[in-house]
C-alpha cells in the first residue's frame, strides 16, 4: 500500500484530502504546515507528498527543494497544490523538483481523479528500505534549524566539489576526502574504490585493522551494483598482505550518478551509524560528481598516454619519462638501464596467421612484460613490435638477469592458445651508460645492442658492454 503525506495549513483541505485519498485505498497522514510536514516526512517516510504551495514556516517549493537534496528521496512523488489566485512561474516550476502542480479551483471530483492518476502514474517510492532512513532522531523545531542544516550541508557539498579542481592528483583528492570525513564521522577505517574503463583504484585508510590488497579489492568490487571490469588496478594507502579478512562492522555507500556505477565508499567500524547515514545520503550526488570527474580525467589521460592496443605507454610518454630520469639521475649519478626489445620474426606471424592473431600476440606479449617488470620500472610500445623498458636504479648485470627472466616467460608461454604452433621469442639490447649522452644517443646505443642480438641469431639479450 502506497503511503501519502498531505501537508496543508487549511483544516478543511486537510480533512477533504485525507478522506478522499484514504477512500482510494492509500495509507494517509497529514501535517499542518511546512515544518510539521518535514518532520512527519522523516517519521512517516511516504511514497508521495501532496503539499499546499503557500504555508506558514515553509512553503511547498522550499520543502520540495530541501527533500530533493537527499539522493534517497529523488524518487518520492511530490505534487504541489496552488490556490486560484496563486501563480508560480515556469522557471521555479522546473527548478522546484516537484513532479506536478495542480490548481485547487478544480472541481473536487476532478481534483481527486487527477491526484489518483498522479499516484498511480509512476513507481514513486523511498529508495532502499524504509527503516534504513529513519535516522533523524531530533525533529526540526523551527525554521532556523532547517536553515542551519541547509547551510551545514551546503558547506560540506562545496568542500567536496572544491576538490574537483585537483583532479590531476587523485591521491591528494582521496586523502583530503578522508580528512574531511574524519572531521565529521567516527570510524576506524575508510576504503574507497573508484571505477572506470581504464583502471580500478583502491584507497584504504585505517587506524587499526588493515587488509590485503586483493581481499579488500574483491570485497569492494562485490558490493558494486553494476560494475565494469577495468583493465588494471592501482592501490594506495595502508594494507596488510597477511590479513585476508574483510570488514564486518561496516556501512557501504554505492556512489552512482545518472544510474552509472562510479565506485563505492565503505566505512569500517562506525560508531554513530545514524549520523553517517544521514550525511552520506545528502552528499551522494556531490561525491558522485567528484568520482565521475576523476574517472573522466583518468580515462582521457590514459588515452593520451597509452598505446591503444597494448595498454602500455606510447612512444611519446615513454621517451619523456626517460628524459626526466636522465636529468634527475645525472645529478646523483644513480644507475639507469634501458632495454630495447623486438619480437623475433613478427612479420611471419602476421603473414601466416593474419593481423588479428598478430594483434593478440602483441597484447599477450605486452601483458607478460607488464607482469614481470618491477613496480618502479616503466615499459612502452616504441613502435610496431618494438618495446622500450626503463629500469631506474639497475646496473647492466641486474638488467640482463631481469630481461633473461622475461625472455624465459615469453618462451614458455603456451602460444597454442592463440592458434600459433611455434614459440614466440624476442631479442633485446641493453644500454647502461647514459652519462654524457643525449636522450637519442642513449636509445640508439640500446638499439645497436638489439641489432647485434638479431645478427647473432635472435632469441637473446645483448648488453652495450658486449659491443666493445
Amino acid at each position: 500500500m502506497k503511503k501519502v503525506l498531505i501537508i496543508d495549513d487549511s483544516v478543511s483541505w486537510r480533512e477533504f484530502l485525507k478522506k478522499s485519498i484514504s477512500e482510494l485505498g492509500y495509507e494517509v497522514q497529514v501535517a499542518e504546515d511546512g515544518l510539521d510536514g518535514l518532520n512527519k516526512f522523516f517519521d512517516f517516510l511516504p511514497d508521495i507528498i501532496i503539499s499546499d504551495y503557500v504555508m506558514p514556516k515553509m512553503n511547498g517549493v522550499h520543502l520540495c527543494r530541501f527533500l530533493r537534496s537527499y539522493s534517497s528521496f529523488s524518487n518520492v512523488g511530490i505534487l504541489i497544490l496552488t490556490g486560484a489566485n496563486e501563480s508560480i512561474n515556469e522557471f521555479w516550476a522546473k527548478k522546484s523538483g516537484a513532479n506536478m502542480f495542480l490548481r485547487k479551483d478544480l472541481k473536487p471530483d476532478e481534483l481527486v481523479r487527477k491526484i489518483d492518476e498522479f499516484i498511480e502514474s509512476s513507481n514513486f517510492s523511498i529508495e532502499w528500505t524504509r527503516e534504513f532512513y529513519k535516522f533523524r532522531i531530533n525533529p526540526f523545531s523551527e525554521l532556523v534549524d532547517i536553515l542551519e542544516e541547509t547551510l551545514k550541508m551546503e558547506v560540506l557539498k562545496s568542500t567536496i566539489l572544491d576538490l574537483v579542481d585537483k583532479v590531476n592528483d587523485e591521491e591528494f583528492v582521496m586523502n583530503n576526502l578522508y580528512i574531511l570525513f574524519r572531521e565529521f564521522f567516527s570510524f576506524k577505517g575508510l576504503h574507497i574504490l573508484l571505477l572506470s574503463a581504464s583502471a580500478g583504484r583502491v584507497y584504504s585508510f585505517s587506524k587499526e585493522e588493515k587488509y590485503s590488497q586483493n581481499s579488500i579489492r574483491k570485497f569492494l568490487f562485490s558490493n558494486l551494483i553494476k560494475p565494469i571490469t577495468p583493465t588494471e588496478w592501482f592501490f594506495k594507502g595502508e594494507f596488510n598482505e597477511k590479513n585476508t579478512n574483510t570488514p564486518v562492522n561496516f556501512l557501504s555507500f554505492n556512489i552512482m550518478l545518472e544510474n552509472n556505477d562510479l565506485g563505492i565508499i565503505v566505512f569500517d567500524g562506525v560508531e554513530n551509524k545514524n549520523n553517517l547515514l544521514y550525511y552520506m545520503n545528502f552528499l551522494n550526488d556531490s561525491v558522485g560528481i567528484l568520482f565521475k570527474t576523476l574517472s573522466i580525467f583518468l580515462d582521457y589521460k590514459t588515452a593520451s598516454e597509452r598505446d591503444g592496443l597494448t595498454g602500455l605507454y606510447n612512444k611519446k610518454v615513454i621517451t619523456e619519462k626517460l628524459n626526466d630520469l636522465i636529468i634527475s639521475f645525472k645529478r646523483k649519478k644513480f644507475d639507469l638501464s634501458i632495454a630495447m626489445i623486438d619480437i623475433d620474426d613478427f612479420k611471419q606471424v602476421n603473414d601466416k596467421y593474419g593481423h588479428i592473431v598478430g594483434d593478440k600476440v602483441l597484447k599477450v606479449f605486452s601483458d607478460i612484460l607488464n607482469s614481470k617488470i618491477r613496480e618502479n620500472d616503466f615499459i612502452g610500445r616504441y613502435g610496431g613490435e618494438e618495446f622500450l623498458i626503463l629500469m631506474p636504479g639497475t646496473n647492466c648485470n641486474e638488467a640482463k638477469l631481469a630481461l633473461d627472466r622475461i625472455l624465459d616467460s615469453v618462451r614458455n608461454y603456451n602460444w597454442e592458445e592463440l592458434g600459433i604452433n611455434n614459440t614466440i621469442t624476442f631479442s633485446g639490447g641493453i644500454c647502461c651508460n647514459y652519462i654524457g649522452k643525449s636522450l637519442t644517443e642513449f636509445i640508439n646505443d640500446a638499439d645497436k645492442a638489439l641489432y647485434l642480438a638479431k645478427k647473432l641469431g635472435k632469441n637473446r639479450i645483448i648488453t652495450g658492454e658486449e659491443l666493445k
